[in-house]
């Protein structure tokens, strides 16, 4: 059961039907109409693809605050910076930086603004303001994407996952910035896994194996995230790449059963024999629950060379045992 979307901000409203008008320029009279009719639902679409309303609100919140920069540049900052509005409150605030990784604007740190931050690190050593920046580097104006790393939380005694949306802004004044927000208590979607195994199969593909190999192993890589990781079978379900067990591979999961005798990566495999993705749901004892809990497996055949590899990445559903995916 899907949460009720939150509604587009009107400064996004205002970003996309600016945008609308000039598209509508470069095309022919006769398709504007639907240009017009198709665009202002972008917004709805791009929070349809995830399952919580947490997760709606963080993306709809960046997303208005990276219009509002569009629309007033700097000056938006100050509208950041107001205590209890939506920007700026007891659950969340904004962030913005430059790609070159200099801090434009940061309300609970104001001394960081100016200075180069790109070689800040999480614990794992991932680099986390040269992931947000590399967004900013994509072409496209409404680049937009999720960082994840490992972060100390005050309000916890050991260091926890933190999921960051960011989005490309460019300013009247063709300023870009990367402007974001975050949270310690994103519940991990399916769109999240999906995008990771996707990113790791276009790896795959153009870095070969044994550079991308090296990566899925590495902490640091994009490829850890909130508790998941990226694994690697052969056709037989034989693991390449398992940082569950780092120095071990070729460890046999086919005959894998669940918690009530479900072959889990049987049927992922069989799926895969006429489709170049699966999705399969199995039931696994979660840390500290007294029952068997849900958890979802997502693979990707991807070819390179003669060589055929699986791809995938499982995860907990946050969502009750009885509800459907």
């Amino acid at each position: 059961m899907r949460a009720a979307l939150p509604k587009c901000g009107r400064s996004a409203r205002r970003t996309a039907w600016r945008r609308v008008l000039r598209a509508a320029i470069a095309v022919p009279l006769a398709v504007i109409g639907l240009v017009v009719l198709a665009s202002p639902g972008t917004c709805k679409d791009r929070l349809a693809g995830y399952a919580y309303k947490d997760t709606q609100d963080l993306v709809a919140l960046v997303e208005d605050a990276a219009a509002l920069i569009e629309a007033k540049g700097d000056e938006a900052f100050k509208d950041f910076a107001q205590k209890d509005s939506k920007w700026l409150n007891a659950d969340r605030y904004l962030f913005a930086y430059t790609l070159e990784g200099v801090t434009a604007f940061h309300p609970l740190t104001p001394g960081l603004i100016g200075q180069n931050v790109m070689d800040l690190k999480d614990m794992n050593g991932k680099q986390i303001i040269r992931q947000i920046t590399n967004i900013g580097q994509r072409p496209a104006s409404d680049a937009s994407g999720w960082v994840f790393y490992l972060w100390e939380d005050h309000a916890q005694l050991t260091p926890s996952w933190k999921a960051t949306y960011v989005h490309k802004a460019v300013t009247p004044d063709h300023k870009i910035y990367v402007v974001g927000s975050g949270s310690y208590s994103i519940k991990v979607e399916k769109a999240f896994i999906e995008e990771r195994v996707k990113r790791a199969a276009r790896l795959l593909q153009s870095a070969g194996k044994d550079e991308a190999f090296k990566r899925f192993h590495n902490r640091a890589s994009p490829f850890f995230f909130l508790d998941a990781y990226i694994f690697v079978l052969n056709e037989q379900g034989e693991t390449l790449v398992d940082p569950a067990y780092p120095n071990r591979t070729g460890r046999t999961v086919i005959e894998f059963q669940d918690a009530v005798g479900f072959f889990a990566f049987k049927s992922a495999l069989r799926k895969l024999e006429h489709a170049d993705e699966a999705w399969v749901q199995y039931l696994w004892p979660k840390p500290g629950a007294s029952s068997p809990s849900r958890k979802l497996i997502y693979v990707r055949k991807v070819k390179v060379g003669d060589d055929v590899f699986i791809v995938g990445s499982d995860f907990f559903l946050a969502t009750p045992i009885w509800m459907r995916v």
